[in-house]
C-alpha cells in the first residue's frame, strides 16, 4: 500500500516538473558567429577525444570482449 503511494506520488512530481518545464517562455537571446564557432569546436573536441581514448585502450578493450566471448562459449 505504501509503495503504490509512492510510485503515485513520485508521478505526480515527475509530470508536475514536466509540465512546468514544457511551458513557452520568451526569451531573449543572440547568438553571435563566435558560439556556434565555440559549439562546434566542443563537439569536434569531444568526438577527439573519445577517439583518442579509443585508440589509447584498444588493446584492453579487444581483450575484455574476447574474455567475455570465451566465457560464453565454454558454458
Amino acid at each position: 500500500m505504501v509503495a503504490r503511494i509512492f510510485i503515485s506520488v513520485i508521478n505526480i512530481i515527475i509530470l508536475s516538473v514536466i509540465f512546468l518545464i514544457a511551458q513557452p517562455q520568451n526569451v531573449y537571446a543572440y547568438l553571435d558567429p563566435g558560439s556556434g564557432s565555440l559549439v562546434f569546436q566542443v563537439i569536434l573536441a569531444s568526438l577527439l577525444g573519445v577517439l583518442f581514448s579509443i585508440k589509447t585502450f584498444w588493446k584492453r578493450i579487444i581483450s575484455f570482449f574476447r574474455k567475455r566471448i570465451n566465457s560464453q562459449r565454454k558454458k
